[in-house]
C-alpha cells in the first residue's frame, strides 16, 4: 500500500514521488494540471455553468429492460482520448460538472450516464428515494449498452474512471471486456460495502441475505431513509465545505436526482458481488490504478488491497495508492486530497496514452 500524507508531501515533491510542484506553498498544493482549487471554484462557477449549458450534450438511451438512462458527454476540439465515468451510488452526471470542465480542459472527451434507479435515469420502485436494483449484473449490462451506443463517438483511446459503486461495476465490466479500455482508475471502489449494522461491516450482509426475501424493497438497516440534506458537520464524504455545499444545493434545485438509502435487495446484491471479487479479479487484463481514502467510512478499504493483489501485474505500481486523511469522495474533497488524487489519475492516464502511441 502506498500512503500519501500531507506531512510527507515536501519530501515527495523533492523526490518527484507525486510529480507535483508547490509554487504557492503558503496557500495550497500546486498542481501541474491546474486543477481548480477551492478558492478558485467560486470565481469559475459561471464558466462551469456556461460550459455545461453550451458544450455538454445530454439525453436518454435505453438500458436493460428498456429502463431509460440519462447520459451526458462533451467532446472538446482535438480530444486526445475519451474518459468514461462510472459514478457512485446516489450520484448523477450533474454532480460531476466540475470534473467534466476540468477533464475537457485537459483535452479529454468525457462520457457518463446515470445508473438505473438514480440520478435522472428511470426509477425501479414507486418510492423514488429508494436505492434499488434487482440484480447487480443489470448495472454491468447497462455499461455494455452505453459503450455499444457511444463507442463510435469516442475519439482516441478509451480510459475508464470509476468511483465507489462505479468501481465495483467497472471491475466486473473490465473482466468481461478486457481490451476495451487501455487503463482504468478507481476512486474508493466498492469492492465491499460498509454494511455495518451491529458489530462489523459484514453484519449487514448477513442480515440482508435473510431479510430480502420478506421485504426486498424496504430500506435496509435501521437508519436508512429517504433523501435528507445532511449538514456539512459530521458528513463522512468530504472535508471541502464549498464542494459539499454545492452538491447539496444542486440536489435541492433538482429534486429528481435525490436518492436516499438502499433497499435490502440492493445491499444483498452489493454483498454478493463483493464475495465474488476474487473470481472477478482473475479476469482483469486492464492496467488499474486504485485510490484508497485513509478515512473512508462508506466502503471497506481492505478489500481494495486484496483486489489489487489479486489482479497482480495489472494493479498499477503493485499497490493501492492511499491518501492518508482523505474521506470517501475524492472528486469533491478538499484540495490537499483532491489535487494529489486527480494528479495521480492524470499522470497514470498520460503514461498509458504515451505507451499506446
Amino acid at each position: 500500500m502506498t500512503v500519501f500524507s500531507l506531512t510527507r508531501l515536501p519530501a515527495l515533491l523533492l523526490a518527484g514521488g507525486l510529480g507535483l510542484s508547490m509554487p504557492l506553498l503558503a496557500e495550497t498544493l500546486a498542481n501541474p494540471y491546474r486543477i481548480l482549487t477551492e478558492s478558485e471554484l467560486a470565481s469559475q462557477q459561471v464558466q462551469i455553468d456556461l460550459f455545461w449549458q453550451k458544450q455538454v450534450q445530454q439525453g436518454s438511451f435505453k438500458g436493460g429492460a428498456n429502463i431509460p438512462l440519462h447520459y451526458a458527454y462533451v467532446i472538446p476540439p482535438n480530444a486526445k482520448a475519451s474518459i468514461v465515468i462510472l459514478n457512485g451510488r446516489t450520484e448523477s452526471v450533474l454532480k460531476y460538472q466540475e470534473m467534466y470542465f476540468e477533464l475537457a480542459r485537459q483535452g479529454y472527451a468525457v462520457f457518463s450516464y446515470d445508473h438505473r434507479g438514480q440520478g435522472l435515469s428511470g426509477r425501479l420502485n414507486p418510492d423514488p428515494h429508494l436505492g434499488h436494483v434487482e440484480d447487480f449484473q443489470d448495472y454491468v449490462q447497462d455499461t455494455g449498452l452505453f459503450m455499444a451506443k457511444f463507442t463510435d463517438l469516442m475519439p482516441g483511446p478509451k480510459l475508464l474512471l470509476a468511483h465507489s459503486m462505479g468501481g465495483a461495476i467497472a471491475s466486473v465490466y473490465l473482466g468481461q471486456a478486457p481490451t476495451q479500455f487501455i487503463a482504468a482508475a478507481m476512486s474508493a471502489p466498492m469492492h465491499a460495502p460498509n454494511a455495518e449494522v451491529l458489530f462489523s461491516e459484514k453484519d449487514g450482509c448477513y442480515l440482508a441475505a435473510a431479510v430480502r426475501w420478506t421485504c426486498e424493497d424496504c430500506y435496509a438497516g435501521f437508519v436508512s431513509q429517504p433523501y435528507q440534506a445532511g449538514s456539512f458537520v459530521g458528513n463522512i464524504y468530504t472535508q471541502s465545505e464549498i464542494r459539499y455545499r454545492r452538491f447539496r444545493e444542486q440536489y435541492q434545485q433538482q429534486p429528481k436526482i435525490q436518492l436516499g438509502g438502499p433497499s435490502w435487495q440492493w445491499l444483498s446484491q452489493a454483498c454478493a458481488i463483493a464475495d465474488d471479487m476474487p473470481r472477478i479479479a482473475k479476469n482483469i487484463q486492464t492496467p488499474v490504478l486504485i485510490l484508497q481514502a485513509g478515512k473512508d467510512a462508506a466502503v471497506v478499504p481492505a478489500p481494495q488491497d486484496a483486489f489489487c493483489q489479486a489482479i497482480g501485474s495489472y494493479c498499477h505500481g503493485g499497490k493501492v495508492v492511499k491518501l492518508a486523511g482523505a474521506r470517501h469522495e475524492f472528486f469533491i474533497e478538499a484540495d490537499p486530497y483532491r489535487i494529489p488524487a486527480l494528479t495521480a489519475v492524470l499522470d497514470f492516464f498520460q503514461q498509458k496514452l504515451s505507451q499506446s502511441d
